[in-house]
Formats: C-alpha cells, sequence, structure tokens
C-alpha cells in the first residue's frame, strides 16, 4: 500500500512536471516559428538588396548611354551648323552662278536683237555665198567661226554651271535632310532613354521601401523572439523550482503512513492553420456595356495632369483617395468608376489584366481597348485606347497623361498586345 501510495505521489510530481513541459514545448515552437519568420524576412532583405544592385547597375548602363546619347547629339548639333553655314556659302554661289547665267542670256539676246535689227535672221550660209572673193570668203568663214564658237563656248557654260547648279543644290539638301534625320532620331533615343530611367526610378523608389518596412519587420520580430525566448527561460527556472520542491515532497510522502495524491495529467495542443489564398482566375469573357468604355475613360481622364506616378500605388484606400496610381490599378479603377470590375483591388496588374477580356488584332483596336506595352518587363506597361494614335495610362515620366504611339519609346516598346474589355 505504502509503495502504491508513493507511486501516486510520483506521479503527482511527473504529471505536474509534466503541464510545464508541453508549455516549454509550445514556447519552442513559437521561437522556433519567429527564428523562421525571421530568415524568411531575411531572405526577403537580401533579395530586396541584390535587386537594388540589379537596378542600380542597369541605371548606370542607361546613364551612361545617355551620355553617349548627349555627345552624339552635341555632335550632331555642331555638324547641323557647320552644314547651315555651308548652306549660306552655297547660297552665295548660287547667286553668283544664277548671275553669270543671267549676264551670257543677256550677251545672246543682244546677238539675236542685233541680227533681227540688221534684216531679219541671217543664214550663215547666205553670208558665205555673198564674198566678192575667195579671200573674202576666207575671212567670212573665219569671222562666222569666231561667232559660232563664241556662242558655243556661251552655251557649254551656261550648261556647265547649270548642271553644277543642280547637282550643289541637291547634294546641300540631301545633306541637311541627314543630319537633321540624325539629330531628330538621336532626340528620339533621349526621350525614350528618359522614359526608362523614370520607370527604374520609380522602382528603385519602391525596393527602398519596401526594404525599410522589411528591417522594421524584422526589429521586431527579433524582439519578439527575445521575448520569447526570455518566457521560455523564465518557465524552465519555474519548472526546475517546482521538480526540486516535489522531490522534497515526494520524500516527506515516502517517510509518511499515509498520504493523498491525484494525478492530473492534462495537455493542450495548439492548432496553428493558415489560410491559403489563391488570387482570382483572370476573367476571360468580355465585360458587356458600351456606356463603361466611355464612362471609364471620363473617369481616367479627370486626372490627366493631377495625379502623379506612384509604382505599386492604388491598392489601398487610402492611395484610391489620394488618386495615387501605378498603370494597372489606375486601369482598373478607371474600368471600376464605370462598374466594370478587371480584379480586385489589391490583387490587380499587368499580369492579370492581361488576361481579361479577349485578344483583338492592334489593327482592330477600338477605343476603350486596353494596349500593352513591353517596358521593364513583357507587357510591363498597360492603357487605354482612345483612338487616332492615342492612349491615356499612367506613367512614370508624366502621371496620368494622354500619350502618343507614335512617340519613339512607346512605338518601340509596343508589340500588338491588346485586349477588349468591354463592348
Amino acid at each position: 500500500m505504502r509503495k502504491r501510495l508513493l507511486t501516486l505521489s510520483l506521479a503527482s510530481v511527473i504529471g505536474t512536471s509534466g503541464l510545464f513541459t508541453t508549455h516549454d514545448v509550445f514556447a519552442s515552437e513559437n521561437l522556433n516559428q519567429k527564428n523562421q519568420e525571421i530568415r524568411a524576412k531575411n531572405q526577403e532583405i537580401s533579395e530586396l538588396n541584390s535587386n537594388e544592385l540589379n537596378l542600380l547597375a542597369t541605371m548606370k548602363q542607361i546613364d551612361a548611354k545617355v551620355k553617349s546619347t548627349d555627345e552624339k547629339i552635341k555632335k550632331t548639333n555642331a555638324d547641323v551648323e557647320k552644314t547651315k553655314k555651308e548652306s549660306e556659302q552655297l547660297k552665295v554661289e548660287i547667286v553668283e552662278t544664277k548671275k553669270r547665267i543671267e549676264e551670257r542670256n543677256e550677251i545672246l539676246q543682244k546677238r539675236a536683237r542685233t541680227i533681227q535689227e540688221n534684216g531679219s535672221v541671217v543664214n550663215y550660209l547666205d553670208v558665205l555665198l555673198e564674198s566678192d572673193s575667195f579671200g573674202d570668203f576666207v575671212d567670212r568663214a573665219m569671222a562666222l567661226s569666231t561667232i559660232v564658237n563664241a556662242d558655243q563656248k556661251i552655251l557649254d557654260e551656261q550648261k556647265k554651271d547649270k548642271e553644277a547648279l543642280d547637282k550643289t543644290e541637291k547634294e546641300l539638301t540631301s545633306k541637311l535632310e541627314k543630319v537633321q534625320s540624325d539629330l531628330n532620331d538621336l532626340k528620339d533615343m533621349k526621350i525614350e532613354l528618359q522614359y526608362q530611367i523614370d520607370d527604374k526610378n520609380s522602382i528603385l523608389a519602391k525596393i527602398k521601401e519596401q526594404q525599410k518596412n522589411a528591417n522594421n519587420e524584422l526589429g521586431k520580430l527579433k524582439d519578439q523572439a527575445a521575448t520569447i525566448e526570455q518566457q521560455e527561460k523564465a518557465a524552465l527556472e519555474a519548472q526546475k523550482r517546482l521538480a526540486e520542491q516535489r522531490k522534497s515532497q515526494a520524500k516527506s510522502y515516502s517517510k509518511g503512513s499515509s498520504s493523498q495524491g491525484s494525478t492530473n495529467q492534462g495537455s493542450s495542443n495548439q492548432v496553428s492553420s493558415s489560410t491559403n489564398i489563391n488570387p482570382p482566375s483572370n476573367n476571360a469573357t468580355v465585360h458587356l456595356g458600351s456606356g463603361g468604355i466611355e464612362a471609364a475613360i471620363s473617369a481616367g481622364s479627370a486626372l490627366v495632369g493631377r495625379s502623379p506616378y506612384n509604382w505599386g500605388g492604388g491598392r489601398t484606400s487610402s492611395d484610391i483617395a489620394r488618386r495615387s496610381f501605378d498603370c494597372s490599378s489606375f486601369v482598373r479603377w478607371a474600368y471600376a468608376e464605370a462598374g466594370v470590375n478587371l480584379g480586385p483591388v489589391a490583387g490587380t496588374n499587368t499580369d492579370t489584366l492581361v488576361g481579361q477580356g479577349r485578344a483583338v488584332s492592334a489593327s482592330e483596336m477600338k477605343r476603350g481597348d486596353l494596349v500593352f506595352f513591353n517596358t521593364y518587363k513583357t507587357n510591363g506597361h498597360v492603357g487605354i485606347y482612345l483612338g487616332n494614335g492615342t492612349f491615356l495610362n499612367d506613367n512614370s515620366s508624366h502621371g496620368v497623361s494622354i500619350d502618343s504611339m507614335s512617340n519613339s519609346y512607346w512605338k518601340n516598346a509596343f508589340k500588338g498586345v491588346v485586349r477588349r474589355v468591354a463592348e
């Protein structure tokens, strides 16, 4: 009987100690979970840092292209100025050539008038036949030859000058057109590079914001882990003290004649669950209602020049209230204002929008269609086609604006991806 009571007492100690062991297990699990979250956050920060370095390297390359383009523009401007000076000099030469041509024309006209005044048109053969003697014939032939040769020389010089004049004018026109075309191409390239710089600056700003948030979250996780670790140490100390007390009680019970014991062993299970929320699949059906097109365009057009670009913006109620969007959230919002749902507020981007509605060819696109551009990635930018080669969009250079698809940057970035979401 005494042995049984001792067993019950020890069981009571073990059972009571077991409560702390379970608590310790949960504390360890919480600490492990926090450590996993810390590792994940460190990995996220590492990826952000890597993205920042890659982006900075890309921006360095773009800056080098900008510098090179500026140098080429400077050189081409110098060529334009040089060609203009050549043009001015050539104009002087042209004036002189025209003057020589006019002088020769006057000589020929004067000769023609003299002939007319002396009795109509003189036939050179008649002049020869009217000679009185062979010597007179020879003299007349030599005189006529001199006149004819002089006239022919004048005519040859006229022809030569006119041909040279035409050639020079054509060469000058061609040269001017060439240098001006080169200059326009370089200016277009400068515009395209500026769009790329603005895009990269927006992405870099967002990365820095994400880095700041991630570092703040990492600090909080470390604080939580430290708190859990302190709680775990305190629990272990309490468990140790209680175990020592129970051992002391067990010894006293073993010496007594009777004891009461009860075994209460409790356990608790911590159940953690996570909800895996899958983003909604893209709606491949066309949203009906032609009135929605004009309503969406009207809503979006009201923000032209009044809404600066915000990379990743437009996905919270505060951003929407401030009309702070990026390209995809702006398009989603504009159509939402017209009652057309293109996806959830927080989950809509160019990758989801490119699956909305139905695809149409670039030759068939109409007002209200979504047009996509390969900017920092494939289909990285989206806007609403307005017709006549223009589209409404929110871009990093100008914010909400109406741009021409013939602009060199947008022309090169447009690969014919068009989606019709309302008709």
